[in-house]
């Protein structure tokens, strides 16, 4: 049993760990970001840092780890995926009362002495070591020549092996969401504190401009450009009803979803943009789309901010929060026909705005706040 360091609400020396920061400014971003405005002189240790794809991470004092030396590996994670578990438990961390691991990876596998508390905000269990495995090992090409998908399993079973393990260091593990607490009994049979739900970063948004000029209705989509998204579904349906569709957002698949594109005057890929633009984005928008299965999916609350509605996944996160028809729509059928029903459906169902925007209030970073400190007492104690 740790020691536990008393009065923790004063004086507590904190580290927050993040599986890789290496990423363009996402829903989990935003959450560190809320826990630096709660810790903001706590340092950030991570596995691999790229500041030129990372900026958002300016506002913290980054410690990656000794993967970071070399060069060309800094946005290479996935080639030295078997190298993550070394990188983590090097750090270092006797200076510090708190760590707070921010993971859906391997920062959960931190070593810690007795006299300092661990928390894990868990974020899901790894999907490619579960969920996706065998998906990861069927689509990727490299792994079509049989002697690389050998030594490819057996990686996978060696970090299957070691995250186990890795999963039982923390004192307290906090789910994002209760769909998240689920695959936490499933995959490693633990049970966990409720869940803590993201908020709402209210300074990155503006919801209060003048009304904006009447345009093409389009729907929008504000993601990551990865295949379990499902993304290509989105365009498929969108370009078979001639409904207009914006994606925000960068990431391996961008090149595939290309390709499926063939109504270029209804389907634009915007790549990165400003929180400015997104905010027009997001207040002359129909709805927001969240196909694929989300942790948790903040963009659905920023959409909220605006009175807009989500056709989100009903196993995503954020679904726990959706009230069907008020607040949006949830989407029981992850396919091309259940996709345009609800594409036509959204459009043609009467959405009251200020009720939407309630819904977004009460998801603000007042209330996170309470709640985590509320979680971290607990722990200490």
């Amino acid at each position: 049993m740790k020691a536990k360091v008393a009065n923790p609400q004063k004086s507590l020396k904190v580290a927050l760990v993040y599986d890789r920061v290496n990423t363009p400014y996402g829903g989990a971003e935003k959450l560190l970001q809320t826990l630096h405005e709660l810790y903001p002189f706590s340092p950030l240790y991570t596995s691999l840092y790229d500041q030129k794809l990372a900026p958002w991470a300016d506002i913290f004092e980054v410690r990656p780890s000794f993967l970071n030396k070399i060069p060309f590996l800094k946005n290479k994670h996935r080639l030295v995926a078997f190298l993550m578990p070394i990188a983590f438990e090097s750090f270092d961390f006797s200076e510090f009362d708190l760590v707070i691991s921010i993971t859906s990876a391997e920062a959960k596998g931190i070593i810690t002495l007795p006299n300092t508390t661990h928390i894990c905000y868990l974020l899901t269990p790894p999907r490619y070591l579960y969920s996706h495995r065998n998906f990861y090992l069927q689509t990727k090409l490299i792994f079509k020549i049989p002697i690389l998908k050998f030594f490819a399993k057996k990686f996978l079973d060696y970090l299957i092996f070691w995250d186990q393990i890795a999963i039982h260091r923390p004192d307290t593990i906090i789910p994002i969401s209760k769909i998240v607490q689920e695959r936490t009994k499933k995959y490693y049979d633990l049970k966990t504190e409720n869940p803590i739900y993201p908020t709402l970063i209210n300074s990155s948004l503006s919801t209060k401009t003048t009304p904006p000029p009447k345009t093409e209705k389009y729907f929008l989509i504000i993601s990551r450009l990865v295949s379990y998204k499902k993304i290509d579904l989105a365009i498929k349906a969108c370009q078979q009803l001639n409904k207009k569709l914006i994606i925000v957002g960068e990431g391996p698949e961008k090149e595939n979803l290309q390709k499926l594109i063939t109504k270029p005057t209804l389907i634009k890929l915007a790549g990165s943009t400003t929180q400015k633009k997104l905010n027009q984005l997001y207040q002359n928008c129909s709805a927001l789309l969240m196909i694929g299965e989300e942790d948790f999916g903040i963009v659905a609350l920023e959409a909220w901010a605006f009175g807009k509605p989500v056709i989100i996944n009903q196993k995503s996160g954020a679904s726990e929060l959706v009230t069907h028809k008020k607040t949006g729509l949830l989407l029981k059928k992850v396919d091309l026909s259940g996709i345009k029903t609800a594409l036509l459906e959204v459009e043609q169902h009467h959405w009251q705005p200020a009720i939407i925007k309630a819904r977004a209030r009460k998801y603000n970073q007042v209330g996170f706040k309470r709640q985590f400190a509320s979680a971290l007492k607990n722990a200490l104690q």
